[in-house]
């Protein structure tokens, strides 16, 4: 057979073992889904714990041993692909990634336990943007005479999320740093925004000093984003302005075409004073937003009301025009090691006493949303988990780089076998003691405790705030967190197919013990203490 066949024959095997419903069958999918053989076994060799560590119990040995790179690899590719655009929540892509990962669940023989039956807790989420049919912005002279008009989606665009029917002074500032902006007359004006800061600190230093001057509306230039209407996800009961509020609305800011910003410029010379009239009419959509959820039922009659959690997050901070951020390590490696786990646990012949729930979260971007809306709506009880073991970043070797000089303060090379174990000992003792245990006896990395800051910052905090025992897992930062970089080849597969084995592991034990693991203070304890400090 020669060598288009064979590649032809594992493709469909591979697709078909996948059990991918036709939605998700692209070509983007199917090359995927294919691992060439040399380097699955590659990263095979890299993962498999050294011969001095102890084997598991014989039924939880199989789900440990089922966690490969290969099938990680394959899972990870899709998530982090261009088409799903960086799953922002409230997308098309957001969806897509749901339904992969419900898939994923369902193939590993777990229970839909979302609302109707589905993997899908649904959280309320609409898109906000303008009617692109009857928006647009005019110019008008000092006697009120439209003197150009430009409709949305055609010359301006960007991210417009306020309705508006007003007329302002318009203004022109250029400013290289904040200090530029500091003083500028832009109070309630509409301003032609002229960024001409450094190269890398565009739309960062000098855009968020001009936002807090409270001008009434901004216009920028940008040429990929003047052509694009755009829509901002409105979730649960935040407001799309909740983040100031209390303080300023954020005005509108348009991105306007090079062409355009030239017209204004002249115009503005020759006439001295001119306004903008904007009119805005915003429209509200339903858009897709979930948590994925699905559980593995305990085997004990009476312990498997007891739930042991395990989860990442699905969502990522999504895509600009043509800025695509994929998201591979935030958190698609996360969201890869709860698949990973959830395979692993359906590959036992024995399950353990308690249950097991995987949740992929919404909204953890926005602030953790979707993880807080599970918390305060919980399908099960939340008195009735024992632990929420989160994965968040587990698929690199921590690295600092100072962006502006280029040296390397940390290197990649110095964290290949470094793991950050965050927040296990805030609530429970025993948790923190089984995750040492695990890992000594059977995956062996170098915890580290240097990262306990960003305690607050993923989905585990949510349940540790109802009380709720954690452990956080994080291989750490780099220079492509939150960069459109973060891609799939910058995984390090065996890293994070080790991290699943070592949550699997943990899980297992606690989920089988004949105690529930001793919760040692409650979170007013812990939050009061760090008010302390």
């Amino acid at each position: 057979m020669n060598l288009a066949k064979i590649l032809g024959t594992l493709l469909i095997a591979h697709t078909r073992s996948m059990q991918i419903p036709s939605p998700f069958v692209s070509p983007l999918l199917v090359l995927a889904a294919f691992v060439p053989l040399a380097v699955a076994q590659e990263d095979a060799k890299k993962s498999n714990p050294p011969s001095d560590f102890k084997s598991l119990p014989a039924h939880r040995q199989i789900g440990f041993d089922s966690i490969d790179t290969a099938h990680c690899r394959s899972w990870l590719t899709y998530l982090a692909a261009d088409e799903l655009r960086g799953r922002a929540t409230g997308t098309p892509g957001y969806k897509l990634a749901a339904e992969f990962v419900a898939e994923r669940f369902k193939e590993a023989g777990l229970k839909p336990v979302g609302d109707d039956g589905t993997y899908f807790q649904k959280i309320p989420c609409v898109t906000v943007g303008p009617d692109p049919d009857v928006s647009y912005i005019a110019v008008l002279d000092s006697e009120g005479n439209e003197i150009m008009r430009v409709a949305v989606g055609k010359g301006v665009g960007g991210a417009i999320t306020e309705k508006s029917d007003a007329v302002y002074e318009l203004t022109m500032l250029a400013a290289k740093s904040a200090d530029d902006v500091e003083g500028a007359d832009v109070k309630g004006k509409a301003v032609l925004f002229l960024d001409e800061s450094p190269p890398g600190r565009r739309g960062t230093v000098a855009s968020r000093a001009l936002m807090r001057a409270q001008p009434g509306s901004i216009l920028a230039v940008n040429d990929v984003l003047c052509n694009v209407v755009e829509s901002r996800v409105s979730l649960g009961s935040r407001s799309r302005n909740r983040v100031n509020a209390g303080r300023f609305r954020r005005p509108n800011s348009y991105s306007i075409s090079s062409q355009v910003a030239e017209k204004l410029k002249v115009a503005l010379q020759a006439a001295g004073t001119l306004r903008l009239k904007t009119n805005i009419v915003v429209i509200e959509r339903p858009a897709f937003a979930a948590n994925v959820v699905g559980l593995l039922e305990g085997s004990d009659p009476v312990l498997k009301n007891e739930i042991v959690g395990i989860g990442s997050h699905l969502d990522h901070i999504g895509a600009r025009g043509e800025r695509i951020n994929n998201g591979a390590d935030d958190d698609g490696s996360g969201t890869t090691g709860v698949i990973a786990v959830s395979r692993a646990f359906g590959k036992n012949p024995v399950k353990p006493r308690r249950s097991v729930l995987f949740m992929c979260f919404a909204g953890e971007e926005r602030g953790m949303i979707g993880s807080g809306f599970y918390a305060d709506n919980p399908i099960f009880p939340n008195q009735e988990m024992v632990v929420e073991l989160q994965m968040d970043m587990i698929g690199r070797n921590e690295e600092f780089v100072n962006r502006r000089t280029g040296e390397v303060t940390e290197k990649a090379s110095d964290n290949v076998n470094t793991l950050h174990l965050i927040g296990s000992q805030k609530l429970s003792e025993a948790v923190h003691n089984v995750c040492l245990a695990m890992n000594q006896d059977h995956v062996g990395f170098e915890f580290e405790y240097d990262e306990e800051d960003v305690f607050y910052r993923s989905d585990h905090v949510k349940f540790a705030q109802k009380d709720i025992p954690v452990a956080f897992f994080f291989t750490g930062f780099h220079p492509q967190y939150h960069q459109p970089d973060d891609t799939v080849d910058r995984i390090n597969f065996p890293k994070l197919a080790r991290v699943a084995k070592l949550v699997y592991a943990i899980a297992f034990d606690i989920g089988d013990a004949e105690e529930r693991p001793k919760r040692d203070r409650l979170w007013s304890e812990v939050a009061s203490r760090s008010r302390r400090r």
